[in-house]
């Protein structure tokens, strides 16, 4: 390997995070591999409890499932009532926020993190994700990363969401595109 070749791997392979944020992330690998993950089905509030003392906002009522994973619990906000479904995967490099009701249905991902394609060293980028109120993610979906599902929007299940989804309509496929707009509840 030439030189340059071996900076840009050195470039690239090297972890930027601060250690106090990795030994953060370590710890908090084990509490929800065990306190979160084996605790009942039914205790959303303890594990609103665990992610609030790693950093979340965690509105009253929330639903968390204790399938569920999240990365970095300090880049999440949850209003009241929101829903994190069974298997749905908050990869929250970046700052991650359900508004009130919102609901991220099983097995969904929602991804803030990708990388500046542009530059050979792939820098991290970590643009933030937003579910206003009354939205819902269904099942499988995908939401990469800067996408804003707008109030009362639903993504459908499958879809892939890589551009903001407008309030009150309803997106299916890959990539997801328009179906209808939803009616507003009475």
């Amino acid at each position: 390997m030439d030189n340059a070749h071996r900076q840009l791997y050195n470039q690239r392979s090297v972890s930027h995070a601060p250690r106090t944020m990795l030994a953060k992330r370590l710890v908090w690998s084990v509490v929800q591999a065990t306190l979160y993950r084996w605790s009942f089905h039914t205790s959303s509030g303890w594990r609103a409890f665990l992610l609030r003392r790693f950093g979340a906002t965690v509105g009253d009522g929330c639903t968390i499932r204790r399938t569920s994973r999240v990365y970095y619990p300090w880049n999440l906000t949850m209003a009241a009532l929101a829903c994190l479904g069974d298997d749905v995967q908050v990869y929250n490099l970046g700052p991650v926020t359900l508004g009130e009701r919102a609901t991220i249905s099983q097995e969904a991902y929602i991804c803030a993190g990708t990388h500046d394609y542009t530059k050979l060293t792939m820098p991290l980028l970590t643009p933030p994700i937003t579910l206003k109120a009354d939205s819902w993610v269904c099942a499988r979906a995908f939401i990469g990363p800067g996408v804003t599902v707008g109030e009362g929007a639903i993504v459908g299940a499958a879809a892939v969401a890589m551009k903001d989804v407008p309030d009150w309509t309803i997106v299916a496929g890959n990539p997801a595109r328009h179906v209808k707009d939803r009616p507003r509840p009475t």
